[in-house]
């Protein structure tokens, strides 16, 4: 029954998460940034004009809002399984996937891992942590200072290629996690999203230097930690 009604709320949630998104990708475009600002699609195809809007965010947007709340569907339905009974826990699992989810979109469609999101996400899951009654507070501290930092080094090295968006990102799923779980999901984040920039780099999708959308891959580690092993307040195992 859980999984039931969480993969109803699911649907409610992803509408409003879509519209979050679309929100939150279209600003740098409808500002007028110069497209030397703005990194170039991996999209084959986009609208014309003076910026090239990505067509998940215009004429493909029904595209979009559709593998959106089939996402937050499978997220929430896959999380009514795993924390079952957990009615606490279940609702910050949901908030912690939400932010997963918003941030993978607007990375993968405008190079964009939104400060109006990360930022509240950081403040409010290091508070999660601090309060919820048998967790470890070294652990939530030690897992966002090593994560964030991990990936501060590769941001300041690149030049680019890594934002400080994924940087608070990873501060976000270190402090969720914890220290002890958040190591599988960055040994993930690792090896899928090396796979990927070689894939991407060999076929010239990207040229050395050029952003690589991470937040995917960070996001993906974190689910399936979230999935398989916990959080920092509560263990799976």
């Amino acid at each position: 029954m859980t999984i039931l009604i969480m993969a109803m709320f699911g649907v409610v949630v992803g509408f409003v998460l879509d519209e979050l998104i679309a929100r939150l990708a279209r600003e740098p475009y409808e500002r007028g940034d110069s497209d030397d600002d703005i990194p170039r699609p991996l999209e084959l195809a986009s609208e014309t004009g003076a910026l090239e809007m990505p067509r998940l965010l215009t004429t493909g947007a029904p595209y979009r809002r559709t593998i959106v709340v089939l996402a937050t569907v499978a997220a929430f339905a896959a999380l009514g399984h795993q924390y079952q009974g957990e009615d606490w826990h279940l609702a910050i699992v949901a908030f912690y996937a939400s932010v997963l989810i918003i941030c993978t979109a607007t990375d993968l469609l405008a190079y964009r891992v939104p400060n109006a999101v990360t930022y509240p996400a950081i403040i409010g899951t290091f508070i999660i942590g601090m309060v919820v009654p048998g967790t470890n507070r070294l652990d939530v501290a030690g897992g966002g200072l090593i994560f964030g930092g991990l990936l501060f080094v590769p941001s300041v090295l690149t030049g680019g290629a890594m934002g400080m968006g994924d940087v608070k990102l990873a501060f976000f799923v270190g402090f969720a996690l914890g220290l002890t779980f958040v190591v599988p999901a960055m040994l993930i984040m690792a090896m899928s999203g090396g796979l990927a920039a070689a894939i991407l780099l060999i076929t010239r999708l990207r040229g050395k230097g050029d952003p690589i959308p991470y937040a995917p891959f960070i996001a993906g580690g974190a689910m399936v930690a979230m999935l398989m092993s916990g959080t920092a307040f509560y263990s799976i195992r």
